[in-house]
């Protein structure tokens, strides 16, 4: 094990003390925290709970089975892809996001019926203050007056004391739930975006599109992948080519605003325009592209070479009736197309 991990394992296993001091635990503690931040940093790992959660598992040697995927995954010297990360996550029992995201879910259909029990509960308890109310008011018109006072205030007493019962049942479980739906919202914000470049997703596209298709309004998508990318990859790592793929979302969302830019999976891309034609489409694509192509760049930890960067893409708008998989098929063979013509280049429908 490389650096700052060497030090965390060494930190983990060593000797405890029977009654460490309070020094001697923060430093602990703060060992702990650095080992964790220097792994997440050396892989270019976002800082996840998810991602902590392995690192913790790594540093504190706490799974074996993690340690030795990780070691065997980082063993020629190339970084821990998230995808990696994910898989070697799962695998030794940890949550991935998508289970974080089954987690709250699930939470959220368990507060949801704890919530439609208390408020049946109030319910039924007011119907039964009503029915006290009604037998008290006939006891107390039939009762001496001097004796009516003190009843109808012990009646209001013990209505107020259920009244503020069922007040606050319903103000911690209004709570609860308020702080549930924000956690919901933001699971469903982070399963509509990509990890790595925070662009929308698959999933994301493909309802967007469907909203946009309901208005009758014209859709023009461009589909891109990367030129070479897995060339990348092999020569330079995983964090390389993450921080490439980052650059290309950012260069395709500046260029595009006010459509959506969306990573697709892997090295691919789309553009959802929204009322406009293909040619007008093809001319915002060409741009990010000649600005692309027209870059060289550095591995920033190497300095070594890496460059040119381009893609390919192919760009349609959708006819009449036409479904979101016909026009993206017509995407795809476009943008392969270009790639069978010598790739960095444009290719639209005719």
């Amino acid at each position: 094990m490389r650096g700052s991990e060497s030090k965390a394992v060494a930190w983990a296993s060593g000797p405890a003390r029977a009654v460490p001091d309070a020094a001697s635990i923060q430093r602990s503690q703060r060992s702990l925290y650095e080992a964790i931040g220097a792994f997440l940093f050396q892989h270019c790992l976002a800082p996840t709970p998810a991602n902590y959660m392995l690192a913790y598992m790594l540093v504190t040697r706490s799974s074996p089975a993690a340690v030795n995927a990780i070691e065997a995954a980082t063993s020629d010297g190339v970084r821990l892809s998230q995808e990696d990360a994910n898989r070697i996550l799962s695998e030794a029992g940890g949550q991935t996001p998508s289970q974080v995201h089954e987690e709250m879910l699930s939470a959220a259909r368990v507060q949801m019926e704890e919530f439609t029990r208390v408020v049946e509960v109030t319910r039924k308890e007011t119907e039964s203050y009503g029915r006290e109310l009604e037998g008290s008011a006939a006891q107390i018109a039939r009762i001496d007056p001097s004796i009516a006072s003190a009843e109808l205030i012990r009646i209001t007493g013990a209505m107020i004391k259920r009244t503020q019962v069922a007040e606050a049942q319903l103000a911690e479980t209004t709570k609860e739930a308020q702080a549930l739906r924000m956690k919901l919202a933001s699971a469903k914000e982070e399963a509509l975006s990509d990890w790595l470049t925070g662009l929308p997703n698959r999933r994301a596209f493909e309802d967007h599109y469907g909203e946009i298709s309901e208005t009758g309004r014209r859709i023009s998508v461009a589909l891109c992948d990367v030129d070479h990318f897995k060339l990348i990859n092999d020569s330079h790592g995983h964090a390389v080519g993450d921080r490439v793929l980052s650059h290309v979302a950012h260069s395709l969302q500046r260029h595009c605003q006010g459509h959506m830019v969306a990573r697709m999976g892997g090295e691919e891309f789309a553009i959802l325009f929204e009322g406009i034609d293909v040619a007008q489409a093809a001319r915002i694509v060409e741009a990010a592209r000649a600005e692309l192509a027209g870059k060289r760049f550095r591995a920033r930890d190497t300095d070594a070479p890496i460059g040119t960067i381009t893609f390919s893409a192919g760009v349609v708008t959708a006819g009449p009736g036409e479904a979101q998989e016909a026009l993206m098929r017509r995407a795809d063979t476009l943008m392969y197309r270009a790639k069978q013509k010598g790739r960095n280049r444009i290719e639209t429908q005719a």
